[in-house]
Formats: structure tokens, C-alpha cells, sequence
């Protein structure tokens, strides 16, 4: 039988074994990535930390491209000249109304959408119209903060104009039959 001895490779002008040879190329290796790894992950960090001390220098980034900004309309006070209109509108509107209805239920005729005791009561019926009025310009007022001008105004509008309407039909009702 043969005597097991290690194989012996030529590196260079020594001969090595080959178990040490292996060794060698492992930790050849080993150390080759380690180096490349480092590389790879202080080389992007370092570039970063330059980055930082330009922009800390005054000095700037380049920048993306910028979306255009779309100006944002222009808002007004909410108790401008044409809403303090308005609203004097609906307030003359529901003084009218109190008027209208009063005069109706003076000539016999009966309220249709509050009980004829509501409509009697005169303090009552008139913290009703002012109530009226103050949720008018509240609903107006919520409309503004939301952004919502157009139908802040066209709330008190088509309230002047439901009013209006309702205060011809109360005088032109004759006497109750």
C-alpha cells in the first residue's frame, strides 16, 4: 500500500500543499468580497455625507422638475358688500314673512307648516324668523370655509327668493270663508 501523503501543488516558486493551497483561496476570496462589499456600501454613504456638506455650504441640489402650480383663486371676506346684501335680503325677507303671516291669521286664515298657536305667539314666531335668518347665514358661512363661494351666495339667494314668494301669496289671501 501506498503511503497517503498530501498532494503538493507548485504556487509560485514553493510548493504547498494542496489543503493549504485551498485555504489560501478561500481566504483570498473572502477577503476580495469584503472589500467589495465595503466598497459597495461606504462608497454610496460617503457620496450622500458630500451631498449633505454642499447643501450645508449654500450650495444647491439640482432639483426635479417642478409640476406646475396651479394658482389658487382668489377668496373674499365672507361679510363683503354682496353677501351683507344678501343676508339683509333674507333678514327683510323673514321680516315680511312675520308681517304676511300675522296679516293672513289676522283674517282668519290658517299657518300650513307651524301650528296656528306658534304663529299666535308673537315672541315665538319672531325668535323663529331671527332663527331663520341665523341659519341662513350659517349654512352661508360653512359654504365659505369650504370653499364653496358660489353656492355661499346662491343660498341666500334662492332663499330671498323663496321668501319673496311665499310673502305675496300670504297678502294676497283673502279672508277665510
Amino acid at each position: 500500500m501506498k503511503a497517503n501523503k498530501p498532494r503538493e501543488l507548485q504556487s509560485g516558486s514553493k510548493t504547498l500543499p494542496e489543503s493549504r493551497c485551498r485555504w489560501g483561496l478561500l481566504r483570498r476570496r473572502v477577503v476580495v468580497a469584503s472589500i467589495l462589499g465595503l466598497t459597495l456600501t461606504a462608497v454610496p454613504a460617503a457620496l450622500v455625507a458630500q451631498q449633505d456638506q454642499a447643501s450645508s455650504r449654500g450650495q444647491r441640489e439640482p432639483q426635479s422638475p417642478v409640476q406646475p402650480v396651479v394658482p389658487r383663486r382668489a377668496t373674499h371676506r365672507f361679510f363683503d358688500r354682496t353677501n351683507l346684501l344678501l343676508f339683509a335680503g333674507v333678514a327683510t325677507v323673514r321680516a315680511l314673512d312675520f308681517t304676511s303671516t300675522q296679516h293672513f291669521r289676522e283674517l282668519g286664515n290658517n299657518e300650513v307648516l307651524l301650528t296656528n298657536d306658534i304663529v299666535d305667539n308673537k315672541p315665538l314666531f319672531a325668535a323663529i324668523e331671527v332663527a331663520g335668518t341665523a341659519a341662513s347665514i350659517g349654512v352661508s358661512y360653512w359654504l365659505h370655509r369650504t370653499g364653496h363661494h358660489k353656492l355661499e351666495r346662491w343660498v341666500s339667494i334662492v332663499h330671498i327668493g323663496v321668501g319673496t314668494f311665499g310673502d305675496a301669496h300670504n297678502y294676497s289671501l283673502g279672508p277665510a270663508r
